[in-house]
This record gives structure tokens, C-alpha cells and sequence, in this order.
């Protein structure tokens, strides 16, 4: 069929990309199981209730033809159909309806032949076996086009061979199959054409669902893209502890004057996509970038411990760390990054219309915020809330008590390392 498929790509019979010529098969096809089974059945019980056109056409010989029709074909429909109901003949199921197509054909050859002019009578018989494998079957063209080159050459074969028609009839029965094999065609082929267009339709719609999808993603924690997509309009949580990270790049400032803009976004974009792909290795959801600097949450997703979600939060904070640093290394940028971590409750919800934006608002915030402002360059400062929920497994120096910008005189501790 290989040579044939220029031909079928310019019909419009055939996808160029064989993956999605194989999704639509799948589609088109193997979605209509149930209805080709029953079709089968149903095709057989008719085949079989031709007898009574043969016993018109030929009495004396019509036992032999029902012996055929009910003992042979009849049960060969059937069977195509039982074949159905296994993966291989559901993988298969085109070629298993142009075999019984052709069992069929072979049988209508035989049974006009045993009949005397049998094949005076012959244009009905292939007609409706060939119409009703066109249209009562969702199978794609490409195999009709086999079906309907079997069935010319076994009909016209046939003829031929037994003699067994008054003069002209050969003339008939090729007009007959001819006619079936054109209107059976292009029926098969506007309803192919258009299963494939809604195929690419549906295929685009998908593609741009999967964007808009991974643009909300981006911009939304993955909780409340799932409540947008459940028709919440009106987002707003509290949330009773979480853990707010803020970390600022130092020294980026002096190097968007030393550099181009391409290149201070290039840097920018590798650093924070770092920071994003390590956030969601670790649970944690980015709020927002302002300028240079970053702002992430852990704790907003549903049954995650307060323990959890500290851990993670000190893990990513690390990992930030180590990211710029290596940066630094490969580079030689003079650039740092401080960051700042604090436990306690927040609210948050969604924002905007047009440009909805996802952010979290309250006192635990400004005092991550604050925490950041005071952190020496490579340094983690944290609150003594997240003191004592990372205590048992890191490392942590208290410092002296800082004077936080809008909170006071507040106890501080630099987060060292993961305890041995």
C-alpha cells in the first residue's frame, strides 16, 4: 500500500505522520467495535435469507446454494464477529471485515455458479455486498480500494470461467459492481475526509488546551488551576502555616550596567527556571519574580505537614544556593543571592481578569521579606518559628536580634547546612 499513499495524502486518505495516522485508526475505527459486530451479524442473517432468491432463480439447485449461504458463510460472518471481541481482531478489524468481504464474494462466485444462469442474476448480490461494506462499515478507503480490486477481478474471474450466463450479462454485472464499488466509495470517502478533519480540529483544540494548561501552570499553583478548571471563580484561602521563602540576587543591579540586555535576560531566565525546576522537585510553588527577585511558598497543597513542608522549603533554599554558585563558577559574575524563610499563616487567592495572578498576603510575609533584606550575600536567614521546626535536622547558628523594618527587635538565625 506504500506506493499508493502519495495518491491517498492528496485525497486527503492518509496523514504524512505515521503517528497520527495511527491515532486516527484508532479513532475512526476500533471506537466502532460493538457497531461493526453487530453489522456482522447482521450482514450474515441477510447473506443467509438470500436463499430464498436462489430457490426463485433455480429450485433444483437452491438446496446446495442453502447449504452454502447457512453452513458456510452465514457462520464465517459470525465468527468475524465473535474475533471482535479479542485485542488481536480489534487491532486487526479492517483487515478481518475485508476477509469476511471477500469469504463473501468467493461465496456469491460459487453459489452462481452452481445455480443454472446464475450469473444472470449476480449484479444484486454483488451490489449490495459491496454497498454494504462501503457504508455499513467505518473502515478507511485504503481498504476498500483492496476490497473492491478482489472483488472486481473473483466477479468478472468467476463469470468467465463457468460460462454460466446468457450473453451480455458480463456487461451488467461489471456495470453493477462498478456503480456499487462509485457510490460505496465516495460515501466511505466524504465520511473518512470528514472524520479526518474533525480528527485535526480536535487534535489543534488539544494542543491549544495543553498550552493554555501549561500556561496556567506557570503562573498558578497546581491546586488552584484544578479549582479554575472545576469553574471556582472567587479564590481566596488561609492557609495557618506555610513556608515563605523571598531571595534576592545580590550584585545583578551592577551587572545589568556592565552587560547587554540580552544577555542580563538570558541569565535571568536560566537562573529562575533553575529555581522553578528545583521548586517543583520540591513541592514548593512559585508565587511571583519582582525584578530580581523570587518569592515561593511551601504548604499550599492540601495534607502536607508543617515538618514537610519547612524541610522542603530549607532543601529548595539550598538548592538556590548551589545554583548560583555554579553560575558564579561557569561565569564569573560577581553576583550572590541572600534568602530569607519564615513560618506562619497567610492568606492567598487569585487576582485580576484579564491578567489573574496568584499571591499571598499577611504579616508572615513582610517578615520573610524583611528576613532577606537583612541576609549577608550566600547566607539563609530564618525566623525562630522556622528555627524550631528545622532544629532537628539542619544545622542553624542564632545571631544577635535584628531590627526588622516595620516588625521591631526580632530573634534571627542563619540556616548552616543539613545536620550529618
Amino acid at each position: 500500500m506504500n506506493f499508493l499513499n502519495p495518491l491517498l495524502i492528496r485525497l486527503g486518505l492518509i496523514f504524512e505522520d505515521p503517528q497520527d495516522e495511527a491515532c486516527f485508526a484508532k479513532h475512526y475505527v476500533r471506537n466502532n467495535i460493538i457497531w461493526s459486530q453487530l453489522f456482522l451479524l447482521v450482514g450474515g442473517l441477510f447473506y443467509y435469507c438470500f436463499f430464498i432468491y436462489d430457490r426463485l432463480i433455480d429450485p433444483v439447485n437452491a438446496d446446495t446454494t442453502h447449504f452454502i449461504r447457512g453452513v458456510v458463510i452465514a457462520p464465517a460472518f459470525a465468527l468475524a464477529a465473535a474475533l471482535l471481541f479479542f485485542e488481536w481482531g480489534q487491532r486487526h478489524i479492517e483487515q478481518v471485515v475485508m476477509g469476511i468481504m471477500l469469504v463473501g464474494q468467493c461465496g456469491l462466485v460459487a453459489i452462481y455458479s452452481i445455480l443454472t444462469l446464475g450469473f444472470d442474476y449476480a449484479a444484486l448480490g454483488f451490489a449490495v455486498l459491496y454497498l454494504g461494506a462501503a457504508v455499513m462499515f467505518q473502515i478507511r478507503v485504503k481498504y476498500l480500494i483492496i476490497g473492491a480490486l478482489l472483488m472486481l477481478i473473483s466477479g468478472i474471474g468467476g463469470h468467465l470461467y463457468t460460462g454460466n450466463s446468457r450473453p451480455g450479462w458480463v456487461v451488467i454485472n461489471i456495470l453493477a459492481i462498478f456503480a456499487a464499488i462509485g457510490f460505496g466509495g465516495v460515501s466511505s470517502w466524504v465520511r473518512e475526509r470528514a472524520a479526518r478533519r474533525q480528527f485535526e480540529t480536535d487534535k489543534a483544540l488539544a494542543e491549544a488546551r495543553g498550552r493554555i494548561d501549561e500556561l496556567l501552570y506557570s503562573m498558578l499553583p497546581t491546586e488552584i488551576v484544578k479549582r479554575i478548571q472545576n469553574g471556582e471563580t472567587a479564590i481566596a484561602d488561609s492557609h495557618g502555616e506555610v513556608s515563605i521563602i523571598f531571595a534576592d540576587l545580590v550584585g545583578f543591579t551592577e551587572l545589568a550596567r556592565r552587560i547587554s540586555p540580552s544577555q542580563l535576560l538570558t541569565i535571568l531566565n536560566g537562573l529562575f527556571s533553575a529555581f522553578d525546576r528545583e521548586a517543583e522537585r520540591y513541592g514548593i510553588d512559585r508565587i511571583k519574580t519582582i525584578g530580581d527577585a523570587y518569592m515561593a511558598i511551601g504548604g499550599l497543597q492540601r495534607g502536607e505537614s508543617a515538618r514537610d513542608h519547612a524541610e522542603n522549603a530549607a532543601r529548595f533554599a539550598f538548592a538556590m544556593l548551589a545554583i548560583v554558585q555554579e553560575l558564579v563558577e561557569k561565569s564569573g559574575f560577581p553576583i550572590n543571592i541572600r534568602i530569607g524563610i519564615h513560618i506562619g499563616p497567610v492568606v492567598s487567592g487569585v487576582i485580576g481578569v484579564k491578567r489573574p495572578a496568584f499571591d499571598c498576603w499577611g504579616e508572615a510575609v513582610n517578615m520573610a521579606s524583611r528576613l532577606e533584606s537583612q541576609a549577608a550575600p550566600g547566607t539563609i536567614l530564618i525566623s525562630e518559628s522556622s528555627y524550631w521546626r528545622l532544629k532537628p535536622d539542619f544545622e542553624i547558628v542564632p545571631l544577635e536580634e535584628v531590627d526588622l523594618k516595620g516588625i521591631g527587635m526580632t530573634k534571627v538565625y542563619k540556616l548552616n547546612a543539613v545536620a550529618v
